[in-house]
């Protein structure tokens, strides 16, 4: 599952991970500075709370430091890092608040977006590969796929039902929020491999897709991701860094 669909291929928002590895004509020095320092602090390269200069990742990079400091300011609205005074920038914290807060918007964005895409209708060919994506986490299960094959699954799954709603915003914001998400998963699965998605989830949205049933498509999406909520914040709870902080009295 390393290259990219030509379902996904053709639509306007996609998932920085499903981007992985393709060339992206006409991008200029400061686009390719921030889609590679932001690929490094999504699959946690860039670990939370690392620190790092301008002048550090220029000279990974081998370019000049005006298109890493533009990059970073993107990154800095972004949400990804923070600017240290006179010391660098670090990567933002995650945290069970923000997480839970992503979460949350997720489960409302996804479940309308699901909801219009089953009155608008899905084409066949969308239908087709949420279909063969659907059955990834049966064969995770199994021992024939890899957690990163479910992870890119998952990731394309969303965004195909997204940018299928007919509303443009929807599928921006979506990715926009998938593309955030994904380090949170990528901790997650460090301190919980175990969790997974229950083989037949998937399968149950493309049954309701299929059928144009707007409620329960936006029913099955939401039941998907209020159980991706509660088990990333659990997974996030069992950390070290939680269980040793220290409990404020209560304002």
């Amino acid at each position: 599952m390393s290259d990219i669909h030509p379902v996904i291929k053709g639509m306007p928002h996609i998932p920085a991970l499903l981007l992985v590895g393709e060339e992206e004509p006409g991008l200029d020095r400061t686009n390719q500075a921030y889609r590679a320092i932001r690929r490094q602090i999504i699959d946690l390269t860039l670990p939370p709370g690392s620190s790092f200069s301008e002048a550090s990742l220029a000279q990974q990079w081998h370019i000049s430091k005006t298109p890493v400091r533009e990059a970073l300011a993107r990154l800095r609205r972004d949400g990804f890092v923070d600017a240290l005074p006179r010391a660098g920038y670090v990567v933002s914290p995650i945290t069970l608040q923000d997480t839970d807060d992503l979460c949350a918007l997720r489960t409302l964005l996804s479940g309308e977006a699901a909801a219009a895409a089953a009155r608008r209708g899905v084409e066949a060919p969308a239908l087709e590969r949420l279909e063969v994506l659907s059955k990834v986490p049966i064969a995770l299960a199994a021992g024939e796929a890899r957690p990163e094959d479910s992870l890119r699954a998952g990731m394309e799954f969303e965004a195909i039902i997204a940018n299928a709603s007919g509303n443009n915003r929807f599928g921006k914001a979506i990715v926009d929020v998938l593309n955030e998400l994904e380090r949170v998963l990528r901790m997650a699965a460090m301190i919980a491999p175990e969790a997974a998605s229950p083989p037949g989830e998937l399968g149950a949205i493309v049954e309701r897709l299929r059928a144009r049933d707007a409620d329960g498509t936006r029913e099955a999406v939401r039941r998907r991701c209020e159980r991706v909520r509660h088990d990333v914040l659990q997974a996030l709870a069992k950390s070290a860094s939680v269980s040793k902080a220290h409990i404020e009295m209560p304002a």
